[in-house]
């Protein structure tokens, strides 16, 4: 399991890129049933299933497959969070479902249960100490049901198929007239050299309130350098989503949790290959957006309205629960760097009605040191 320096657990976020060569591309969709069949084979094979884009194509995909090649179906598997409302996709999911035939799936309720120190996420803590990534219990709830098997998730779908640097420019070239005017006001700022361009980016740059001001400064910086970075190539950009650090290395960590399950973890839209073909079929511009992505790869596994869904279910109140606070409250402050957090700003974080996500494993941290 990779080790987080200090300044990484304060931020909560690994930084950095490792370089790696790019594998011979492939097509999209034949890389990605190359990808799937080897899993739809095995036994169970479920597919974590949101009703987001990304998982109601993976779904879409491995079912197309199975039905083709005469596989058993894959089951998906969705997580219910009746408590938090902004987290309800059920209509979506059920217009995949019926779109697809698929009458069966599995539904794991969830109320406190995905806190960071939830039932489920601290005894991974007692056994590996802190990990990355550190909002892990979702994933291993859905592990747990697929033990002796597979779990497929869409995780690497925002990167491979969101927008990209030269997005702006590619608008614009496509619209044949029609871009809106923001369109063209943000062709400068993709096409800025990189000291401007990072120069936006420490302007317009995430906060977190619970770290000292030169250690925020530092970490913008940091965080300013790895947006700079982005070529303006749309296959190179997405590449580089492919190599970040904090990517590569959360992989590696749930496939050897999901390991210790007896389970194979796959995350089909970040696999090296796929991620590799994808790029290749962008070229230089790409396309027009994320629904034109969509489109242009899996326009024939679902309905349009899905593809171009603009909504997206927001999870913020459903990882915080009263297991944080209940925390927070009886904190002593220790625990944490100091020389890098203040403690009262981030005990306030935790017990704000939206904590910041990026505290988690800060509060991991303090938690493991009061048990010690």
């Amino acid at each position: 399991m990779y080790t987080m320096d200090p300044l990484e657990v304060a931020a909560g976020w690994v930084n950095g890129y490792e370089p790696l060569p790019m594998p011979e591309p492939g097509t999209p969709r034949t890389v990605l049933a190359e990808l799937l069949r080897p899993h739809l084979r095995k036994s169970p094979c479920l597919v974590a299933f949101s009703g987001g884009r990304d998982s109601s194509v993976l779904l879409a995909a491995a079912v197309a497959l199975a039905r083709r090649e005469g596989l058993p179906l894959p089951t998906p598997i969705t997580l219910s969070y009746p408590d938090a409302a902004d987290t309800d996709e059920s209509e979506w999911q059920q217009a995949v479902l019926t779109h697809l035939g698929l009458t069966h799936r599995v539904v794991l309720t969830v109320h406190d249960e995905h806190d960071p120190l939830g039932p489920v996420a601290t005894p991974i803590l007692r056994r590996h100490g802190l990990i990355w990534p550190p909002n892990i219990a979702p994933t291993l709830r859905m592990l747990s049901m697929a033990r002796g098997g597979t779990l497929l998730t869409g995780e690497g779908g925002d990167e491979a198929f969101g927008l990209k640097r030269v997005t702006p420019l590619t608008k614009i070239l496509k619209s044949r007239g029609r871009a809106s005017p923001r369109v063209y006001a943000d062709v400068p700022k993709a096409l800025a050299p990189a000291a401007l361009r990072r120069r936006s980016a420490l302007r317009d740059r995430y906060r977190r309130p619970w770290l000292h001001p030169d250690v925020e400064a530092d970490l913008a910086r940091k965080d300013a350098a790895d947006l700079t970075a982005f070529s303006l190539h749309a296959g190179r950009n997405t590449w580089q989503f492919a190599t970040r650090r904090s990517a590569r290395i959360g992989y590696e960590t749930v496939r050897a949790l999901a390991a210790e399950l007896d389970v194979t973890y796959v995350q089909a839209f970040a696999e090296p290959a796929m991620v590799a073909a994808v790029a290749a079929a962008g070229g230089f511009l790409g396309w027009t957006g994320r629904a034109a992505t969509m489109r242009s790869l899996f326009g024939d596994l679902l309905p349009r309205e899905v593809l171009e869904r603009r909504s997206k279910a927001l999870f913020a109140n459903a990882v915080f629960t009263r297991h944080t606070r209940d925390f927070a409250r009886r904190w002593n402050g220790t625990g944490v760097d100091t020389d890098l957090v203040n403690p009262e700003a981030l005990r306030d974080n935790w017990l704000s009605p939206t904590p910041h996500a990026p505290s988690m494993s800060l509060l991991q941290q303090a938690w493991l040191a009061q048990r010690r």
